[in-house]
Formats: structure tokens, sequence, C-alpha cells
């Protein structure tokens, strides 16, 4: 579980939104939805990160992980991390998890950003092994543990069969799975996608949607997505966060989602 009380936005000088503030149970898949512009990447990042002066209370309870020894436990605190591949525009090394702490009570947090590269050279266990790199030792074995949590994030998602594929090859939606893979191995208690599903055809749009749902019913982790495919995104989310042209921020039930996203989008038609 995540609780978010009273976080504020803003994008330079200007103030995106005010007073955020939500909760998202273990097994819960939670759409983000919003106008362009409106805040959803900006708070998506900000929960990974949690950096700045936001004003706000962000606390977790972490699902009960099996401790593989002091330096797989990161002295008992909470992270947050960013999957990513060079090539995003941020000089990174060619493959790479990059972590920071966080509060003590936040539950671990992983962002899987939109448009990471399928850089050619990487076999999709490869790719999955990065979120893993500090259960390595010198000659980049993982230990039993991470080991373990890598084989059950392949076999959850189908991915058994095509770990000794270059990710180039892969097919967009593939490798969606993959990049899911990644925050599955790294203990993830909140995995956060930006726009999974953006530039993907209808297939398998329809393919990442359903994984997700699957993957926090399986794990036990609460998914947070983004999305502007409404009418497939709210067939696979339990519930609905939604940002309004006039920069609040709602939290739907199960019976008022048509109420919240009538809100963020004032022609929106069921």
């Amino acid at each position: 579980m995540i609780q978010v009380s009273h976080l504020s936005l803003s994008y330079g000088s200007r103030i995106l939104s005010r007073d955020i503030s939500f909760t998202a149970l273990g097994g819960e898949c939670l759409l983000l939805a919003g106008p362009n512009g409106s805040g959803k990447s900006t708070l998506l990042r900000t929960l990974a990160a949690n950096e700045g002066d936001t004003g706000a209370e962000i606390c977790g309870h972490p699902r009960p992980h099996k401790r593989e020894g002091p330096a797989d436990s990161h002295g008992g605190r909470g992270t947050a991390s960013l999957v990513g591949m060079a090539g995003c525009g941020r000089g990174r090394s060619e493959a790479e998890a990059i972590s920071a702490p966080v509060s003590p009570s936040l539950a671990r947090c992983v962002l899987i950003p939109t448009g990471i590269p399928k850089v050619k050279g990487f076999t999709v266990e490869e790719f999955v092994r990065t979120g893993c790199y500090r259960e390595s030792d010198w000659a980049g074995r993982l230990r039993t543990g991470a080991q373990q949590r890598l084989e059950a994030a392949l076999d959850m998602l189908g991915l058994t069969d095509l770990r000794q594929r270059d990710i180039s090859t892969l097919s967009d939606g593939e490798f969606q799975k993959a990049c899911i893979a990644v925050g599955l191995t790294r203990r993830a208690d909140v995995l956060l996608l930006d726009e999974p599903t953006a530039f993907l055809d209808v297939d398998s749009r329809v393919m990442v949607l359903r994984t997700l749902r699957e993957v926090a019913r399986k794990s036990g982790m609460a998914v947070i997505f983004s999305s502007h495919d409404l009418h497939e995104a709210l067939q696979y989310a339990h519930r609905v966060l939604a940002f309004t042209p006039g920069g609040a921020f709602l939290e739907s039930t199960k019976e008022n989602r048509r109420e919240i996203l009538q809100a963020a989008f004032p022609m929106y038609e069921p």
C-alpha cells in the first residue's frame, strides 16, 4: 500500500496541482488520467524519486519480503527506482536501474517511463538482470534469491521462452513485458508506469493492460499507470486517479469512476 497526503506539484514556477491525496492498495491496478500537461508524468516521477519540498506525506506498508542478507535489505529503508536504458536523454550507461533512498516508511516504488529504447545487444534475461545489479558478484552472478525472483518474473509474464532473445527483436508489447519484469525482480511494492501502451497496436495494448492487472493480482503490489486510451484502460483498472483541467486531483471509488472522468474530461462519454 502507498498513501499520499497533501502533495503539491509544480513545473518550474507553474503550479500544476495542490493537495493531492490518495491511497493505492496492494493488488490494485489504478489508472492515472488527465489532460495533457496536467501533471501525470510529474506525479509519477515525484512518487518514484520522492524529491523536493512538496509539503507531502508519502508513506506505505511494504509487502513482506524475504531478507537475503544485510546488503539486500538496504538498511530497512524503502527505495525508489527508475528503470531505463541508454537513449532516454539521461546520459546513463547502456543498461541501468537508478536507485535513491526515500522515506523509511515508504514501500519500494519502481517507475517504468515511456519510450525506453530497445538497445541491441542485450538479451531479455540480461535486461531484466539490470534490476538486480546490486545483488550480483564480481562475475555478474546473481544471489540465489535474486535469481529466483528473475525466474519467477519471466514465468509470470510468459517470457521464459524469450529469455535469450535480443531485446531489439521483441515486439513492443513483449518489450513492455520485459520492462515490467524488471519491476518484479526489483521487488517493487508499487509499480509506476508512464503511458505503457503508447505507440502500441490494439492487440498489444490489450495484452499489456491485461498483464498489469494480472501482475497486481498475482504479486500483491499496487500498480499505477497513466494512459490516454481511456476506453481500453478502464476495462482493466480497478479505480481512477485523475487531474481536472483546473488542477484539482480526484480519487475515484468503484462506483463514481464516470463522474471523476467527466470532471477530468468534460467531453467524456462512456
